[in-house]
């Protein structure tokens, strides 16, 4: 229960950090070519989260509706379904994947009228019967457990999913750590994460 509670702070982090540094930009989190990565390191477990918009993760951001768009978001969500192939965690701290979640495209409601705002409070989105969104910029994501055999030696991940996802430029990490928190930018040419 207390990872869970980690794991809301950095979200928590990383939603005022991300809303700060957009305060300057005037648009909100949702860009292309930008994901987030938020972890939290507790005890032997390791979770991660990763949010990105489903234009990079997937191709598009409206719902799938030809059998080869169709294809493509299965193809994406298989990605998802392996994060070994996303990320690469030391071997000598025998981090094993005990759990994962998918987060199927949520729509970002950064808009002024009411009617999103009032959905947004809500918590009223609407989607179709595969759960995509119908309209606006949509992200996808997943969220990783591990459990790991000797956590002293996790320290530092690397963010190999670059290579998957060509038009995803940069990864904000938020983390909190045994030693803090951790803010940092991830790119492909400097993908690694050191603690």
């Amino acid at each position: 229960m207390k990872a869970v509670t980690l794991l809301l702070a950095a979200a928590a982090f990383g939603v005022q950090a991300n809303h700060d540094e957009h305060d300057s930009h005037g648009h909100g989190a949702h860009e292309h070519g930008h994901g987030h990565l938020n972890l939290v390191v507790d005890g032997n477990q390791l979770m991660i989260e990763l949010e990105a918009p489903a234009a990079d993760l997937v191709g598009f951001e409206h719902a799938a509706k030809s059998d080869e768009e169709k294809a493509q978001y299965a193809k994406a969500v298989a990605r998802l379904q392996q994060p070994d192939a996303l990320f690469r965690l030391d071997p000598a701290a025998g981090c094993k994947l005990t759990q994962q979640e998918l987060q199927a495209a949520k729509e970002d409601h950064d808009h002024d009228d009411d009617h999103d705002k009032a959905a947004s409070d809500e918590h009223e989105h609407h989607h179709d019967e595969e759960g995509h969104a119908d309209t606006g910029h949509a992200d996808l994501g997943a969220m990783y457990t591990y459990t790991c055999a000797t956590p002293a030696k996790l320290t530092g991940l690397e963010a190999t999913l670059f290579s998957l996802y060509p038009s995803l430029e940069k990864l904000s990490v938020q983390g909190i750590l045994p030693t803090g928190q951790t803010a940092a930018e991830l790119t492909p040419s400097a993908n690694k994460l050191s603690w």
